[in-house]
């Protein structure tokens, strides 16, 4: 079976992403395991980088979650249903005023 182009780009789409969130979670993980498992007490300055790194992390983390939880496809687009009409002028053409160039 041979695939589309459409089809290709998808796939490495995916994996670029899963690669994207392997790493994202092993340096997370690294992070975590270094401020809780620690042998020796951290410095305070330490301690507060970890902190914010943890910080910094959390919306990464929602955006991989919401990737791979949200329905829904890779390309997929919901058809724009609600489209305004152009606006007309008295006579019922369009008004050239209101044309983006």
């Amino acid at each position: 079976m041979k695939m589309t182009v459409n089809e290709k780009v998808q796939l490495i789409r995916f994996y670029a992403r899963f690669v994207i969130a392997v790493v994202a979670m092993a340096i997370f993980s690294y992070i975590v395991h270094m401020m809780l498992v620690a042998s020796d007490e951290m410095t305070s300055s330490s301690k507060d980088l970890l902190n914010i790194l943890i910080g910094a992390f959390i919306p990464i983390l929602a955006g991989i979650a919401k990737f791979y939880f949200e329905s829904g496809g890779d390309l997929h687009q919901e058809p724009e249903d609600k489209l305004l009409p152009p606006p007309k002028t008295t006579n019922g053409e369009e008004d050239e005023s209101s044309v983006i160039d």
